[in-house]
């Protein structure tokens, strides 16, 4: 029996779970096993480690009172692939989710100061109305700050856009940015958004080593991967010619952490040939893993649905719905603010972790994808970051909040 109290750890653990498993084929997890896991967790989080600190901001007693509800749902997500792992005959033991959610962060030199994410490409920035969160990772970012707030460039990016932004309502702000390519969000409007599985639902058979075909860049997608590598499947990670992952060309530290194990191939996306070799790996795939916007993979001759049709798990990974918002483009921190997973501190906002949308977002993902696989059913696996960081924050995380 779980209390009653929607403050207990237990019952808020069991309640993450149903909402998880609720677009699962039914049946997968019995609720005597749901109940089990969420008592594994008896208490929140107390505060914990240095490491998660320097992700948000200068040390201060106020942080030790911060709110970590999120992380104890994040945590209840990582025991479920255990459990998930364990059924499948896989490792049961793994990361935890704040070893998942502070593992880039060292590697890369990320700290995290208030209204500035880790990464630093990131910022919590005043509207007309209300906190938007700005996101330039890209060069191509920078240089469409202009055509986003409808103005000259100036020499100082963040200087404009905090003297532009004001002028203009949040709400406009992320419609323009959604028609230039700019991942900018609205605090919070995330709320709602739900991860989704549809197309074909007939069983069909896999193989103890399904085939995967990792698409997929950055961080959540290959974390996904990752966790299917762990559980016995065969992943072909497969990255452009023109553009490949810069980790590998480097040999990150972070790049090999999440395609350890992982076949890695380049396809001249732009030739004939490398069209053809991309189309027969997708069609030989048990499992395809992607987090490109659909019309990318479309205009190659890829689509999602045909693929579920014939018996494969589709797994797409976006920043705000391949469904709702097939064309908007979001990265970890922007879409950690729309999920509301920031802290209130001093009354102003601040971030929380390292883009921490993606390990939330890639764990979720392999979830449920490792649900279907369990399973034998196919099915397109529609996962947002936002949607992900909304499902596991449930509101802003303020200081002293118990």
């Amino acid at each position: 029996m779980l209390g009653k109290d929607l403050h207990n750890p237990e019952l808020t653990a069991y309640n993450h779970l149903v909402n998880l498993l609720e677009c699962l084929p039914a049946g997968l997890i019995d609720d005597e096993s749901i109940i089990r896991i969420s008592k594994t967790r008896r208490q929140w989080p107390v505060w914990p480690t240095p490491l998660l600190a320097n992700l948000i901001g200068p040390p201060s007693v106020l942080l030790k009172k911060l709110d970590l509800r999120w992380l104890h749902r994040f945590e209840t997500t990582v025991l479920l692939l255990n459990n998930l792992s364990k059924m499948l005959g896989g490792p049961e033991g793994g990361p935890s989710g704040l070893s998942l959610i502070v593992e880039r962060a060292p590697l890369l030199g990320h700290r995290g100061w208030g209204t500035t994410s880790a990464g630093g490409s990131c910022r919590l920035v005043e509207a007309q109305d209300k906190t938007i969160a700005v996101n330039l990772p890209r060069e191509d970012d920078l240089l469409s700050v202009p055509a986003w707030l409808g103005t000259e460039p100036e020499e100082d990016v963040w200087k404009l856009i905090e003297e532009k932004t004001v002028l203009q309502t949040a709400q406009s702000l992320v419609e323009r940015a959604c028609l230039v390519g700019m991942a900018v969000s609205s605090v919070g409007e995330a709320t709602g958004h739900k991860n989704k599985i549809y197309g074909s639902r007939e069983a069909i058979r896999f193989s103890q080593t399904p085939t995967v075909v990792d698409l997929s860049s950055m961080w959540a997608g290959p974390l996904c991967g990752w966790f299917l590598s762990r559980n016995g499947a065969r992943v072909i990670k497969v990255e452009s010619s023109h553009r490949p992952d810069r980790g590998r060309k480097s040999g990150a530290p972070f790049y090999k952490r999440l395609n350890h194990g992982k076949e890695v191939i380049e396809i001249d996306f732009m030739s004939e040939r490398g069209v053809g070799q991309l189309r027969k790996l997708v069609r030989r795939a048990d499992i395809v893993l992607e987090g490109s916007r659909p019309r990318a993979l479309e205009s190659l001759g890829v689509y999602a649905e045909e693929e579920v049709q014939r018996g494969a798990i589709w797994c797409s990974i976006t920043g705000y719905g391949r469904e709702e918002n097939p064309t908007r483009v979001g990265f970890g921190d922007d879409a950690a603010a729309a999920g509301n997973l920031l802290a209130s501190v001093d009354d102003s906002l601040w971030f929380i972790g390292d883009a921490a949308a993606d390990p939330i977002t890639g764990t979720t993902a392999a979830v449920l994808t490792l649900g279907l696989w369990l399973t034998g059913e196919s099915g397109l696996v529609d996962v947002s970051l936002s949607g992900s960081v909304n499902t596991h924050t449930l509101g802003k995380m303020s200081i002293g909040t118990i």
